[in-house]
């Protein structure tokens, strides 16, 4: 299965994928080592974000593929859940894939494709320097913006998948790229970033490259710092 086309188009081959990245997912300890741990942001991002819309997802399928309940209304609702938790998975799969955390066969073990080990991007990113944006949106979340430093535009180019968001939480900022744990794929700009209640006033670091649709990456913004609201 090529990284391009990860995800299947028959909703059945879809839902067999979600299923066994479920299978994974559902262990905490597997959790926790790839870095959605409960007490991190990913964590979080999991149990109200993503969660949810697994569940609400899993219940009209289920419905849906029952043939005493398969009925007009009962795809329509499969479809309107789909509209919600599909880009949420493909946010988890981005951000999974672009981890330093996450091995390959960790990848593999949620049915996701492995990263690429050789090869050429017809769409190198190698000189594309992003810069970052941040403003705060209230109580525990930052807007993370993020645009292309030659031309300032905040449009994804096609050949890209998104930006990379790295970032760490701590009593002091962090100086050094490579430092930073966390990870999330933003699809578009502006990201929005949600923290936990403990780590309020607390200052977050956070640096960013592109990545293109095999998974190379371009090179480090600067770092960024701001105090969680």
């Amino acid at each position: 299965m090529a990284n391009k086309n990860w995800f299947p188009t028959s909703r059945k081959e879809r839902n067999a994928l979600i299923t066994k990245t479920t299978e994974f997912t559902s262990v905490e300890d597997n959790r926790i080592l790839i870095g959605f741990g409960p007490a991190t942001p990913l964590g979080a991002w999991y149990g109200t974000t993503y969660s949810p819309g697994l569940t609400a997802y899993n219940t009209a399928y289920q419905i849906w593929d029952t043939p005493a309940t398969s009925t007009r209304l009962a795809l329509d609702n499969l479809k309107d859940a789909e509209h919600v938790f599909f880009p949420v998975y493909r946010e988890f799969y981005g951000t999974v894939k672009a981890s330093p955390l996450v091995t390959n066969a960790q990848l593999e073990a949620m049915g996701f494709p492995p990263r690429s080990s050789g090869g050429h991007s017809p769409h190198p990113v190698d000189g594309t320097f992003i810069d970052l944006i941040l403003k705060p949106l209230g109580s525990m979340a930052l807007s993370v913006g993020f645009v292309n430093r030659d031309t300032g535009s905040s449009f994804v180019p096609y050949y890209l998948t998104g930006a990379v968001i790295y970032y760490a939480v701590g009593e002091t900022p962090v100086s050094d790229q490579n430092a930073l744990p966390h990870s999330r794929l933003a699809s578009h700009s502006p990201f929005e970033l949600i923290f936990n209640p403990s780590e309020r006033g607390l200052t977050v670091s956070l640096a960013a490259r592109w990545q293109n649709r095999r998974g190379e990456l371009g090179p480090w913004s600067d770092i960024v710092t701001a105090v969680i609201p």
